[in-house]
This record gives C-alpha cells, sequence and structure tokens, in this order.
C-alpha cells in the first residue's frame, strides 16, 4: 500500500538510479504504466521510454514535471513526541478538575434541572471574584464572560442576573438579529462572536444551548463536527473557557426526565458531540424522599475527562434571595438518592423506638419483636446496622444484661 507521493518517490528514486524495493503491482495508473516502461529500457533513455508509454495521454505534460521535479532519495521527515512536545503548552485549568482552559466541556441536564443558573453561577463567581463551588479560587478574577443565549429572551437573563448579583459591565451576550434564530452555520455568526472573543478576551464562552444555536440537526456527524470544531478551535485560539449547554433523550418507561441518573448515552444527538469534548457534566435532580420533587437537591458529576482523574461530585440546591430571584447553595456532598425502605431498616427503627425510655433484656425484645413480624436473626442484623448505637449493660452472656440505647 503506497499513496501517490510514495509512488511517485519510488519513481524518482528509480530514475536516478538509486535501489527500490517495490515493483510495479503496488503502484496505480499512471505511475503503474511509467514503472512498466523502464523495465528493459536503457536509463540514459528513460525519458524517452516515458514519453512514448505516455504517448496520448493528455496529462503527459503534468506527469513528468511531476516525476522530474522529485528529488531523488528524499524521505519525509516526521515530528515524534519528544520533538513535538516541546511547542506544547501545559493543560491549564479555569476551574481545576472541572473546566479546562482552551477546551470544550459540554454540561448536559434536562429541562428544568437548573443549567442556565449554573451558568449564571459560573458567570457570577468568574465576574466578582467569588471562588468556585469547591472552593478553588478564580484565577483570573473580575474578567468578561460571553453569553450566547440560543433562547433569544435577554430579559430573562439580565433580570437572573440583576437578582444574583452579577457584575453586568463583565457580562456580554451575543444575541440574533432581529428576526432571525443564532445560527452558527452561518458566517456572520461565526464571526460576531471570533470579533468578541478577540476583543473582550473573556474568562468564559457560555453556549446555551446546543440545539438552539445551528439551523441543521444534532444527529448527522458531519453537522457536529463542523459546529464542534469551530468551537474547539475559538477555545483554543483564545484560551477561554468553553461550556456547551446540551440536551438528554427522553428516557423511556416514563421515568422523570430531570431525575434519572446520567450517563454519557443519555445525551441527545450524535455521539460525536461526547467524543469532541474533552470533559462533560452531568446535572440531575436527586430525589431524597419517598416522593419525587423537582425543587429538590441537584448533583453536578463528572460523565466523562481525558484529562486526568474524575472529580467527586457536588450538591446544590435552590436557595430565595431578597428581594427577588434565587440563587445556587452548595454542599461538597453531593446527595444520596432515596432506597426504599428494608424489613431490616424498619426493624431498626423500631429497635431504637422500643428502647427509647428503658432498656431491656434480649429475650424481652425477641419476643416484642414476634408480635410486630420481625424474626431473631432481622432483630439482630438491625441491631449490627445500628452500628454501636444499641449497646449491652452486661457481658452478653450474662443473665442480667440487657440491651439500652448508648447516652450519645
Amino acid at each position: 500500500m503506497l499513496t501517490k507521493t510514495l509512488q511517485i518517490q519510488a519513481l524518482a528514486d528509480r530514475l536516478s538510479g538509486l535501489p527500490t524495493n517495490i515493483s510495479a503491482r503496488h503502484l496505480h495508473e499512471p505511475w503503474r504504466t511509467c514503472w512498466l516502461a523502464l523495465d528493459g529500457a536503457d536509463p540514459k533513455n528513460y525519458q524517452q521510454a516515458l514519453m512514448q508509454a505516455l504517448e496520448g495521454n493528455a496529462d503527459r505534460a503534468e506527469i513528468l514535471e511531476t516525476l522530474f521535479a522529485v528529488q531523488p532519495g528524499h524521505r519525509m521527515q516526521f515530528e515524534s513526541l519528544e520533538e513535538l512536545a516541546t511547542t506544547l503548552s501545559p493543560i491549564q485549568w479555569i476551574w481545576p478538575g472541572w473546566l479546562p482552559r482552551g477546551m470544550l466541556t459540554v454540561v448536559g441536564a434536562a429541562p428544568g434541572t437548573g443549567k442556565s443558573f449554573l451558568m449564571l453561577d459560573l458567570a457570577w463567581r468568574t465576574t466578582t471574584n467569588q471562588g468556585f463551588p469547591d472552593g478553588s479560587p478564580i484565577p483570573n478574577p473580575e474578567t468578561s464572560v460571553i453569553y450566547v443565549d440560543g433562547e433569544g429572551v435577554p430579559q430573562i437573563l439580565n433580570e437572573r442576573a440583576q437578582h444574583y448579583g452579577i457584575d453586568r459591565k463583565h457580562l456580554y451576550m451575543l444575541l440574533a438579529d432581529s428576526g432571525e434564530a443564532i445560527d452558527f452555520s452561518a458566517e456572520k455568526y461565526r464571526d460576531r462572536l471570533i470579533n468578541m472573543v478577540a476583543t473582550l478576551r473573556p474568562e468564559l464562552v457560555i453556549i446555551d444551548s446546543l440545539s438552539s444555536i445551528h439551523s441543521r440537526g444534532q444527529n448527522n456527524v458531519e453537522d457536529v463536527r463542523d459546529l464542534l470544531s469551530f468551537l474547539i478551535q475559538l477555545a483554543e485560539a483564545y484560551q477561554v473557557g468553553m461550556l456547551l449547554v446540551h440536551h438528554v433523550r427522553k428516557p423511556g418507561n416514563g421515568q422523570n426526565m430531570q431525575m434519572f441518573d446520567l450517563s454519557m448515552d443519555d445525551l441527545s444527538g450524535s455521539a460525536h458531540i461526547v467524543a469532541m469534548a474533552r470533559v462533560v457534566w452531568g446535572i440531575h435532580v436527586v430525589q431524597t424522599g419517598p416522593q419525587p420533587d423537582p425543587n429538590g437537591p441537584r448533583k453536578l458529576k463528572m460523565l466523562k475527562t481525558n484529562l486526568g482523574p474524575y472529580v467527586d461530585p457536588l450538591g446544590f440546591e435552590f436557595a430565595p434571595l431578597n428581594p427577588k430571584g434565587v440563587c445556587l447553595k452548595w454542599s461538597q456532598d453531593a446527595p444520596d438518592p432515596y432506597q426504599e425502605p428494608t424489613k431490616e431498616d424498619d426493624c431498626a427503627a423500631w429497635l431504637l423506638d422500643l428502647l427509647q425510655n428503658e432498656s431491656m433484656k434480649p429475650k424481652d425484645v425477641i419476643e416484642a419483636g414476634k408480635a410486630e413480624g420481625f424474626s431473631r436473626s432481622l432483630i439482630y442484623n438491625a441491631r449490627s446496622s445500628l452500628r454501636g448505637q444499641v449497646i449491652n449493660t452486661e457481658g452478653k452472656s450474662s443473665p442480667q444484661n440487657q440491651w439500652k440505647l448508648t447516652d450519645g
């Protein structure tokens, strides 16, 4: 298997008398015809042999010019990783572990989970030097943020920004022309974003959302590759954090879109979208009680990273602001999902209630448990699950031993 370049080089080497280790079967036309013309020909008459072999070929002059322009014995040079590494910059982070500089980060979630509020929260932290949710400092405080509003309702963003306390003189919006929608398939909108980034030198570019910023679909690889390549090149050229909000597929089995734990397979559109991103986040509402609560706590977790270890998930809730609006209240520990109580859980709760006011002999506890439908083994397992909250008053073999709750 030889490329056109390698075939021409082999012919040039043979014309100059240099050894080659290929034959005519390795070549395609017209280079195979040229190679066969040299078989048995006097090296002094190679050019004439080629002229005769290509007689009648409309491209004869161009073919010969190409052959004789190649330097015999030339070998292509390729840069090793060691050599390339001298020109590479180290990976840089805006938010360590979460948001790389100069690369694409995709944020996936269902409608109503707080994607736009999360983007505003990050804009607030950047423009006012508030630090990131995990305590990491803002590397370039009080710098600009560009918000690409694909939804086309700047009034909502302005009101939320006012309530949030964002320094709006550092927050810039890219909006569509009157009567249009933003379409990064169009050169004018690409140029507008490039001009804004080149002039404002923002720390973050937030695009909300993928489904609303181009006129083509999300399922065709070529369409999303062209769009995402533009965003990736822009992020790299100006070393900004590029956050792209993306939606998820509607789940089956009647599941609530906001409350199922995301994986990368849940993001809508072509798999090429997450393949081109270096980092992918996921947001979902965590059901922490028996009934789903759309106002419940959220979980922000890493779905993908090519840049290092996965960071621990974070939790956030909506907290009211005075006099209006809401903000995000963050927790270093992501909320745990609700688990339906087991028989052992019920038994443990009953045991704690039983011993609340008095200690009891184990055999009396067992008898009382039978009346509630709890077996002896289940009661002992439930006691073990309480991790020392129930203790013995005497040695467990003593006739006087009783179970009681710890003082703590």
